[in-house]
């Protein structure tokens, strides 16, 4: 098995499981709020997983297009902003959750999917050796605006990787991490998902 068949066999556990279960069994009015002030809701870590797979495997590893320009999602989102989140505070998290298109965030996910799965079964699994130049960093972070105005430390941050470490980390285990804080919030909330 070669590093892109594992990668496919873990992120359909995500998919089919983790993702579908969110949308199964948590209802709308229980996403949104943050119940207790050091967390964030379920609805900002759905569209913060969203964000940052589709920017980091179609921007970093492709040098394609973002499903969210592709598929209107700037829009459909509600959101009137880019970035993907690192750095919010928490009445900004709060915003974000309040306005956001729930419906449109479940298709936008469904559709990264569909995306990362096409893109990682396309790989030749050489060239995730591959690292990305600090200036195409600077592009995609900075300038196309994925990062928020005031994280330019991103830039440094992901300096050196290479297009493997891209894949594992914004296609892999950022998703994890992220879906065990939703069950904690979920917990926090009488559910059990």
């Amino acid at each position: 098995m070669n590093a892109t068949e594992l990668f496919l066999q873990r992120y359909v556990i995500y998919c089919d499981y983790f993702f579908a279960n969110f949308w199964k069994n948590i209802p709308e009015e229980l996403m949104r709020p943050r119940p207790d002030p050091r967390v964030n809701s379920i609805a900002w870590n759905l569209w913060h997983i969203a964000r940052v797979e589709d920017a980091g495997l179609n921007r970093f590893i492709t040098d394609g297009v973002q499903v969210f320009d592709e598929g209107g999602f700037d829009q459909r989102l509600n959101i009137p902003f880019r970035h993907q989140g690192t750095g919010m505070n928490f009445a900004e998290v709060d915003e974000l959750s309040r306005r956001l298109n729930l419906p449109a965030l479940r298709e936008y996910g469904i559709q990264i999917q569909a995306r990362t799965k096409s893109i990682v079964k396309a790989l030749d699994p050489n060239d995730l050796d591959g690292t990305v130049e600090v200036a195409h960093l600077r592009k995609i972070l900075l300038d196309e605006g994925l990062a928020k105005p005031g994280e330019e430390g991103l830039v440094e941050n992901y300096t050196g990787w290479n297009k493997g470490r891209y894949l594992m980390s914004f296609g892999m285990t950022h998703l994890f991490q992220h879906a065990g804080e939703i069950g904690v919030i979920a917990s926090l909330l009488g559910l059990d998902i």
